[in-house]
């Protein structure tokens, strides 16, 4: 399944206008396991490839899907939704990615510009996903509303003037 995503020439994708589309076990973005409760589920991707007017080679991602995360206030599981749409430019060297005058350019013309990647006849899709995933998470991960809060501080002490109030209210 993941292998055959692993060795795509992405430039032939985008001149046949064609698509690949699937399931993406959790279990093989390893690099996103140190932030998953259980690497347990599949998240979905669409990739798709077209030729603007301008002959620019773009290829355009979805991937969607619900990530197991701890809620980074309360500690507890926390299903993220995943919704990734992006359109990237794909270039043929380095040298491309960093054209200041084109950049230049697009900036005086008022035109957003699409992120350009180096593609290959052999790239690896899987990768680009998992960092588009990656890319899409916010910095924090919490629920809206937390039904529980952690305390300040692990092993905070009890303050020995909480016991004076004991006294004091008895």
């Amino acid at each position: 399944m993941t292998s055959s995503i692993q060795d795509i020439d992405v430039f032939n994708l985008c001149k046949e206008h064609a698509s690949i589309q699937g399931q993406l076990p959790l279990s093989v973005l390893s690099r996103l396991h140190s932030d998953l409760i259980h690497t347990t589920g599949t998240v979905s991707y669409h990739v798709s490839g077209s030729v603007d007017d301008e002959h620019r080679y773009l290829l355009h991602l979805s991937i969607t899907g619900t990530l197991p995360m701890n809620c980074q206030r309360c500690a507890e599981e926390l299903s993220h939704p995943l919704l990734v749409n992006n359109t990237l430019q794909l270039v043929h060297t380095e040298a491309e990615l960093d054209d200041e005058e084109e950049e230049l350019n697009a900036i005086m013309s008022g035109k957003a510009e699409i992120e350009k990647i180096v593609g290959s006849k052999n790239y690896d899709l899987l990768n680009l996903l998992e960092d588009e995933i990656i890319l899409s998470l916010p910095i924090v991960i919490a629920h809206e509303v937390c039904e529980q809060t952690l305390p300040t501080s692990i092993g905070e002490k009890v303050s020995p003037f909480d016991a004076l109030m004991a006294l004091k209210n008895k």
